[in-house]
């Protein structure tokens, strides 16, 4: 009898055993085919999970390393999926027009705690079609003219006493400051920097930015996520708390915008994408893809971009104008040469300031804020070079190696403004293996705002502050890595108001 009971119960035992047996040989005999014969060479990775468990929170370091030994465009497993990680600017400028290669990974950024995509998640005609009405409605709002430039010296002004009083924070301080410039374009209006609202969205907001390597967790093991959230493992349930707050937090400004009796007027985004849902309705076509959801992603994604890089790169130039004291003396010459100090800098006179341009080109590299692209997806079988890229492969532009390469820089670990000067010192040449944000038909949309505004606000501090720190303090160049990669230990900095000339 016991024994008839034993067969009875472990059967099914044997059979779920087998069964996993089967699926650990068939998965392992799947990605051993393709590696041999369509994938590019790479480095193996575990079972189910792939390679994922050897990343780290720098995993630009990580992907750099292994194009030292695979080559400059290779494979690796990450979860299901395959992924190619593109290292050197030969590839990636094909890859660059490569069509195919604008397509998004299918799963969302902390997938299992938002819904929505934001336009920068989709793909195909709906990011067509969502970029092309975004672009539209922040370029009649004055993205790229001298409106949005006179809001952005306007904001300066406000910004500039409050780091003239003792050791600042300088990330602390800049960062409300330029998520203002933000806020003018989304919401038509700026805030007092002691507005609860604005002090809660820049701090839920900067959260989310520090825990953004969570994001590819979500993209490659969506399944673990889905399990922690619901257990609240991990930082799942931190993230969620932070990510939610943000939504909350935008969604007051849509309500607000909402409740107003404007017909039509667009005065920010906000305004021109009500306008449009409004027409999309009246035309039968009330989709999930033009809803509210939508909205507060949007405009997550405009804050998180627009002001942690733009943020980040400035914390740069402010730890290399200290490493390098001189600097400041030469941007400071131009200023007088070009602006004086009474006049306001307009961001014109960047032509007549050739090194104070090198300076910024020189931070975006060596800074490298956007050290990995946004993940991409093939829509369709591809080549690049002689690699195969099947559709569906996640691909990976690492950025950090293209602006590391020894092939295309001499002395690349090297701090050096004047590599983009002219022979006669005259001209800032910016190379096209300068990429800080990205290229192709997803380049940011912000790029322009952020050259006027990263010019616009060192040539202010320099013509009022000479910039210091405690020598006491050692002085350390490591980084921490989100959104952006910004100076993980940028030291407390003393703005001292330069005598009047």
């Amino acid at each position: 009898m016991f024994l008839t009971d034993y067969f009875v119960f472990s059967q099914p035992l044997y059979s779920i055993t087998t069964g996993l047996i089967f699926l650990f040989v068939f998965n392992f005999l799947v990605t051993t085919i393709k590696r041999l014969f369509q994938l590019p060479p790479g480095p193996w990775g575990l079972p189910i999970i792939g390679y994922y468990p050897f990343l780290k929170d720098e995993s630009y370091l990580q992907f750099d390393s292994l194009s030292k030994k695979y080559g400059p465009v290779y494979c690796l497993k990450l979860g299901q999926h395959d992924v190619v990680v593109i290292c050197d600017w030969d590839h990636l400028k094909l890859a660059f027009a490569d069509e195919s290669l604008l397509a998004k990974p299918h799963e969302l950024f902390f997938e299992g705690i938002i819904k929505y995509p934001s336009f920068a998640e989709m793909s195909g005609d709906d990011w067509r079609f969502h970029r092309r009405v975004s672009l539209q409605v922040l370029r009649d709002l004055g993205l790229g003219t001298s409106k949005m430039e006179e809001a952005i010296r306007r904001e300066i002004k406000q910004f500039l006493p409050t780091i003239g009083q003792g050791k600042v924070d300088f990330f602390t301080k800049l960062l409300p400051s330029v998520s203002n410039n933000i806020s003018i374009l989304l919401f038509g209006h700026n805030f007092s920097y002691s507005d609860p609202y604005k002090i809660g969205l820049d701090e839920n907001m900067d959260r989310v930015n520090q825990t953004f390597q969570f994001a590819g967790l979500s993209t490659f093991l969506p399944w673990l996520v889905k399990i922690a959230t619901a257990l609240g493992l991990f930082r799942v349930s931190v993230i969620s708390k932070h990510v939610h707050a943000v939504e909350d937090l935008l969604q007051k400004e849509i309500d607000m915008h909402q409740s107003e009796s404007r017909v039509n007027e667009i005065e920010d985004y906000i305004d021109g994408y009500l306008v449009e849902q409004k027409n999309r309705q009246n035309k039968d076509e009330n989709d999930e893809l033009f809803s509210m959801g939508v909205l507060r992603r949007n405009l997550t994604g405009f804050f998180a971009a627009g002001s942690d890089t733009v943020t980040s790169t400035l914390s740069w130039a402010m730890m290399y104008l200290i490493y390098n004291p001189e600097y400041q003396d030469k941007i400071r010459a131009e200023i007088a040469d070009v602006i004086g100090f009474e006049r306001e800098p307009v961001y014109t006179d960047r032509n007549r300031m050739p090194f104070t341009m090198a300076f910024l080109y020189e931070t975006q590299r060596i800074g490298s804020v956007v050290a990995v692209n946004l993940l991409r997806r093939a829509s369709r079988d591809t080549k690049i070079g002689k690699y195969n890229i099947p559709k569906d492969t996640i691909v990976i532009f690492n950025l950090w190696s293209i602006h590391r390469d020894p092939k295309i820089w001499i002395e690349p670990e090297k701090f050096d403004p004047n590599r983009y000067l002219s022979e006669d010192g005259s001209k800032a040449i910016k190379p096209p293996y300068l990429v800080p944000f990205s290229g192709g038909k997803r380049i940011c949309l912000g790029e322009g705002l952020a050259n006027v505004e990263l010019f616009l606000y060192l040539v202010n501090i320099l013509q009022k502050y000479q910039v210091r720190y405690d020598p006491s303090i050692k002085l350390s160049l490591e980084a921490t890595f989100g959104v952006s990669r910004r100076p993980k230990h940028l030291p407390p900095l003393i703005f001292e108001k330069l005598p009047k000339f």
